[in-house]
């Protein structure tokens, strides 16, 4: 397992700063590894995270972890909360862990010195849990594939809508997030 030092100067080159989601997360997710005795999280898809933010958080959990969209372990729900839940695989284990909102760095303060004086404990809060993942929300090939009767294009993993007899994607069935431009 890498030393808090390189999980931190990874985070910070991907993210391209350092900033207090950068310590908060690389912080996070080491825990998450700890409490879980995972040494190698990137050697495996053993671990499937699933982050509740959208912020700078998202990317320090994401190279400590090796969790990633792509590899399909890294889901993302906006919830818009700094927490994360970790779930071990091979044993089934989850635990998530989310920042107590007692502690932000004052200012022009040395991150690191700062967030060296903190505990996991002192940031965190956790919380034992289980998650239901379903076949198509595991790493690997596609479980399924439909195609959308509307629009014609292909939905993996059962993530397709039947309505009214009709496979739908959530996009044809509920309205997209985009909508095509006027000419």
């Amino acid at each position: 397992m890498n030393t808090f030092e390189q999980d931190l100067q990874e985070a910070v080159a991907f993210h391209g700063h350092l900033c207090g989601g950068q310590m908060s997360g690389v912080r996070m997710a080491r825990y998450a590894l700890r409490l879980l005795g995972i040494e190698e999280p990137k050697k495996s898809k053993r671990l499937i995270c699933y982050i509740e933010t959208d912020r700078c958080i998202t990317d320090a959990i994401g190279t400590v972890t090796g969790c990633s969209l792509g590899r399909r372990t890294l889901k993302w729900l906006n919830y818009g909360k700094m927490a994360a839940t970790f779930v071990d695989l091979e044993t089934n284990k989850a635990v998530r862990i989310s920042s107590n909102g007692k502690h932000y760095a004052p200012q022009g303060a040395d991150l690191v010195e700062y967030f060296s004086k903190l505990t996991d404990e002192d940031l965190f809060n956790v919380q034992w849990v289980t998650v239901d993942m379903a076949p198509g929300d595991l790493p690997g090939p596609p479980c399924a594939t439909a195609v959308c009767s509307q629009c014609g294009e292909s939905v993996l993993d059962g993530k397709h809508i039947i309505r009214n007899g009709r496979v739908l994607c959530r996009a044809c069935a509920d309205g997209a997030y985009y909508k095509p431009a006027q000419d």
